[in-house]
C-alpha cells in the first residue's frame, strides 16, 4: 500500500469512494461532491490537503481531506484543520492511523478538529479509546423550513448588504469574531467560494451594524442527495402540503440533491441573543426560494437552546479536538466557541 497525496486525476475515483457511503438511520443520505472531489475540496478551501491509500495497481483504498483554515482561538490567529471526508473501501485492510498520520505530518496546520455524527458511535470510541481525540462541545444542526420563524420586532434597519459595505463587514467580522473560538477569520469578502457580500444582511442602527449574517448555497460543489426516508421523513419530501402547514422542512425527492441554504456567519456585536434570533428570523424569511435553510449551534449556546424550540429536522454530532501525538491536551478554551456550520 501506498500513502500519496491526491492529484486532479484522483477526482473520479474520489467521487466514487464518497458516494459508496451513505448515512445511517431514518434519512439515508449521501454527501457528495460532484462533479469532481479534487476541484470541490480545492474550491471550498485553496489549500485543502487530500491523502490517499492507494493499492499497487493505483486503485483508492482510503481517503481523508483536511482543510486548514485561520480560525481565531482564545483571540489568536491560528492555522487549524478540519478533518473530513474519512472514507476507505468495502473489505480492505487500510491502516487508518498510517493514513491518517501521513496527513497530519504533511499539514501546514499544527491543531485540528473534527465531527462525528451521533449515529457513527463505533468511530468515535475507536478514536476516543486510543487518546486520539477530546470532545470539544456537543453541536447539532438544525434544518428547517423558511416559515417555521416570524422575524421578530427589533426597532433596527434590516437590508441586504450591498458592495459598499465590504470594509465595514470586513471590520464588524474580525472585531466581534476575535471574541468566539473557531470563528473563521475573514480576510477579505470574497474568502468564501460562491459567497459575495450582497449575499449577506445586516442589521444597523444608524451607520452601526450590530448584526449580521449570510444565505450560503453551496449546491455547485458539495451536495446531500437522499437515498431513502423511513418513519416521518416519509412524508417531508417535496409537495407534502400538510408538512409545509406544520411549518416543517420541505425534504428533496429520492436521488435528488438537497435545494437549501445555510444560514451562516451569524454574529452579534454584543452577543445579544435576542438580535440574533431576529436576525435569523429576517434571514430565513428572504430565503423563501429554497426548500429550507440550514444553521448550527453548540449545545448549551443560547442560539441552540432557541432553535431546539423551532419545528425542524436535528442532525446531532459531536465536535473533537485531535490529539494525533497523544498529549492529553484537552480542547478548553477561554472564550466561547462559534462554529461555522457551513464549514463542518
Amino acid at each position: 500500500m501506498i500513502y500519496r497525496p491526491a492529484a486532479p486525476d484522483d477526482g473520479p475515483e474520489m467521487l466514487r469512494l464518497i458516494e459508496s457511503h451513505a448515512t445511517g438511520g431514518k434519512m439515508r443520505i449521501i454527501y457528495s461532491r460532484r462533479p469532481d472531489v479534487y476541484q470541490s475540496y480545492k474550491t471550498e478551501c485553496a489549500d485543502a490537503e487530500m491523502i490517499l491509500c492507494v493499492d499497487d495497481d493505483g486503485r483508492i483504498l482510503a481517503q481523508f481531506t483536511c482543510l486548514p483554515r485561520k480560525l481565531y482561538i482564545d483571540r489568536e490567529i491560528c492555522t487549524v484543520g478540519y478533518v473530513t471526508g474519512l472514507h476507505k473501501t468495502d473489505g480492505s485492510h487500510v491502516n487508518i492511523m498510517k493514513l491518517l498520520l501521513a496527513g497530519y505530518a504533511r499539514s501546514s496546520a499544527k491543531q485540528f478538529f473534527c465531527s462525528f455524527l451521533d449515529d457513527n458511535q463505533s468511530a468515535f470510541n475507536m478514536f476516543a479509546k486510543r487518546g486520539l481525540i477530546h470532545q470539544i462541545c456537543d453541536y447539532s444542526t438544525y434544518l428547517f423550513s423558511t416559515a417555521a420563524m416570524k422575524p421578530a420586532r427589533h426597532g433596527l434597519s434590516f437590508r441586504c448588504a450591498t458592495i459598499g459595505d465590504t470594509e465595514r463587514l470586513l471590520h464588524f467580522y474580525n472585531e466581534a469574531g476575535s471574541k468566539y473560538s473557531y470563528f473563521p477569520v475573514f480576510s477579505s469578502m470574497d474568502d468564501f467560494p460562491g459567497l459575495t457580500v450582497p449575499d449577506f444582511f445586516i442589521l444597523e442602527n444608524g451607520d452601526n451594524i450590530v448584526a449580521a449574517g449570510a444565505l450560503w448555497d453551496q449546491k455547485t460543489y458539495k451536495q446531500y442527495i437522499a437515498l431513502g426516508y423511513e418513519g416521518i421523513y416519509r412524508f417531508a419530501t417535496v409537495g407534502n402540503p400538510l408538512l409545509r402547514a406544520l411549518r416543517y422542512p420541505t425534504l428533496p425527492k429520492i436521488n435528488e440533491a438537497a435545494h437549501f441554504a445555510y444560514i451562516s456567519f451569524l454574529l452579534c456585536r454584543d452577543n445579544d441573543s435576542i438580535l440574533e434570533r431576529a436576525l435569523l428570523g429576517e434571514i430565513s424569511a428572504a430565503a423563501h426560494s429554497y426548500d429550507f435553510v440550514t444553521v448550527g449551534a453548540a449545545k448549551g449556546s443560547a442560539m441552540g437552546q432557541y432553535l431546539d424550540s423551532v419545528k425542524s429536522i436535528k442532525i446531532g454530532s459531536r465536535l473533537c479536538n485531535i490529539d494525533y501525538n497523544r498529549s492529553g491536551a484537552a480542547a478548553i478554551t477561554e472564550t466561547p466557541l462559534r462554529f461555522e456550520c457551513a464549514l463542518l
